[in-house]
This record gives structure tokens, sequence and C-alpha cells, in this order.
């Protein structure tokens, strides 16, 4: 009689979760005319600032590294990703002088609808990540085969990207359900990275 397993995984820690749902945001954009820069040229770089300003706040895939030697800051990098489209609802734009001379500034604010590329956010979060202790956490558990019969030996593998706790349930044909961990051999449910 064969068996199937079920493993159910419970984090205490969520992990990131990508979404493809719009969001609203209000954006402000800035450019200043100058020599090389016709008015409606200037109006047109406020206007992809405010859309870039209004996808970054809507959704951001951001990884960032940090180290530190004897209290002394080594290294700090920060690197963020945003794709989506941008779809504006609503513009008010004004100028610091009507009409504009070079050196004005043209302030936008709108507002619009941002739509997450979720594909290209995915593939940017999905990168190596159970091996990338600065990602969001990632959390992998298999087994050595797919299927068991009455009496094999069960290997359970459990992988992480970061110091998390979980709960590893059994599930067998009839139903029944077994808490292999933690048990009283491990009676600890945290696990490091």
């Amino acid at each position: 009689m064969r068996r199937f397993i079920y493993f159910i995984l419970s984090l205490i820690i969520s992990s990131a979760v990508f979404a493809a749902q719009s969001t609203i945001v209000q954006a402000d954009g800035y450019a200043c005319m100058n020599e090389d820069r016709t008015k409606r040229q200037t109006e047109e770089i406020a206007l992809q600032d405010a859309k870039r300003n209004a996808l970054e706040q809507a959704q951001t895939y951001i990884k960032s590294e940090t180290m530190v030697k004897n209290l002394e800051l080594q290294k700090d990098l920060i690197n963020a990703f945003a794709e989506g489209q941008v779809k504006v609802l609503e513009i008010l734009g004004i100028w610091d002088n009507e009409p504009p001379r070079i050196g004005d500034c043209y302030r936008i604010t709108i507002k619009s609808e941002v739509i997450p590329n979720e594909k290209a956010l995915k593939k940017v979060s999905d990168a190596n990540l159970l091996d990338d202790p600065t990602a969001p956490l990632q959390v992998k558990l298999w087994t050595d085969k797919d299927e068991y019969k009455s009496g094999d030996k069960i290997k359970i593998y459990l992988k992480g990207n970061k110091p998390f706790y979980a709960i590893v349930l059994y599930k067998d044909a009839k139903g029944e359900i077994l808490q292999l961990l933690p048990n009283p051999h491990r009676k600890d449910n945290y696990f490091n990275g």
C-alpha cells in the first residue's frame, strides 16, 4: 500500500508575497527649464519624475547589505528595483513664474494608479533567495522521495535563508496528523538560516 506524505509548514514569520494588485498613490515631480530645454520638455521631465516616484512609492523590491568591522562601517549597499505601469488619473502642475523663463522650475503632483509588473518583481525577488540572508524570509521543505511505502524511513530537509520558527506536520494516507518537529528529541522549533 502506498502512502503519500504531505507536509504542512507553519511559519511564525511570514515571507514576502508579491501580488499583482494596483495601488492608487499621489507623487510629486520636479524639473527646471534651461537653455537646452523647452517649456514642454521641462513639463514632460517633471511628469516622468512624478511617475517614477509613484512607482517607487507603490512597489519596490529593496536589497541591502551592510558590513561593519570593529564598530566601523565598511560597506553599505542598497539596491532598489521597481517596475510597473503608471496610469495618471489627475495632474496638478505649477510654474515658479508665468510665463516661465530659463531657470524657472515646474512642480507637478499626480494622482496615479500603479500596476506592478509581477513577473519582473518575482524574478528579482526569487534570485537565489535561499542563499541570501538579506532577502525576505524564504523556507524550503522537501523529502528524499515523492512517495513512500509502509515501513519506509522518511528523510526531511528544511532550509531557510535566515533564522525562523517552524512546525513540521506529517499527514498519512488515512488523514491522521503527527507532529514531527518539535518532538521529544528536539523540543526547539527555532531553526538557523
